[in-house]
């Protein structure tokens, strides 16, 4: 008899923790929660060949499977928008080909579509619901020649997006001042 209670025992502590395990498609559901954001960024680019960072600066709204609007204001003012289709810019000008996959892939990592990007990526996620990172490491040789890896990191929203490529540089882009937009 001992030893029964002393599984059923052990059985009990470990079910809250299987119960609270936390994972991918638990952080998809919570970040669907919020169909559209708006808010501030600050956007850091790190290019290792020269040495040097550039900083920038401005506003976003997100439309869950729509688009992101990035509104750049400093160090210059432009508009860029991203669409499952392309990117184009405050005139209406295309991205040179291939800039859809780039917003695709834009898209997909704010959206936390991780279906879309375990095709291409390994995903790790640590953390709980209220402070989570996610590691994607490209699967495939091209695209390690492009990227070496992205982290993201959050609590609600996605808060940090840190990209490096295999030469050194790096796109870190901070998320702050986050809103919900209602009716979107």
């Amino acid at each position: 008899m001992p030893l029964r209670r002393w599984l059923i025992t052990l059985l009990l502590l470990l079910a809250p923790l299987s119960a609270q395990a936390f994972d991918l498609d638990d952080l998809q559901r919570q970040l669907a929660t919020t169909p559209a954001l708006a808010g501030s960024f600050e956007q850091r680019r790190e290019l290792a060949d020269l040495d040097s960072s550039l900083t920038s600066r401005g506003t976003f709204l997100f439309e869950r499977g729509k688009r992101v609007v990035w509104q750049l204001e400093t160090p210059v003012e432009e508009r860029i928008e991203l669409t499952p289709e392309a990117i184009t810019d405050g005139s209406g000008e295309s991205a040179p080909p291939g800039g859809e996959q780039v917003a695709q892939l834009f898209l997909q990592l704010l959206e936390g579509d991780w279906q879309a990007l375990e095709s291409r990526f390994t995903l790790a996620l640590s953390g709980d619901q209220d402070a989570w990172q996610v590691a994607l490491t490209p699967k495939e040789a091209a695209l390690r020649e492009r990227i070496a890896g992205i982290t993201l990191q959050g609590d609600r929203t996605i808060d940090r997006l840190d990209m490096r490529t295999p030469d050194g540089d790096r796109l870190e882009v901070r998320l702050f001042d986050q809103h919900p937009l209602n009716g979107s």
